[in-house]
């Protein structure tokens, strides 16, 4: 949130060029937040499959933990 003020405090300053900057990091700061949900869903996802495989059963909970890391 404080990146925001910043942000806007450059732009009313005129600093264009930082400003920029500071853009750029806060969309490499999103990428990273999405990369680190999709290995997060991964990991949930692929902890259930095993449980599965190795308990040879399914539970309804299972069925929709992996259908929702899935999405």
């Amino acid at each position: 949130m404080e990146e925001l003020f910043i942000l806007k405090e450059l732009f009313l300053s005129g600093n264009v060029t930082d400003a920029l900057v500071l853009v750029e990091e806060l969309t490499e700061m999103s990428k990273d937040d999405k990369l680190n949900k999709i290995f997060s869903f991964g990991k949930i996802l692929l902890l259930h499959l095993i449980k599965q495989a190795a308990e040879k059963r399914k539970t309804r909970s299972w069925d929709l933990s992996i259908a929702n890391a899935v999405k």
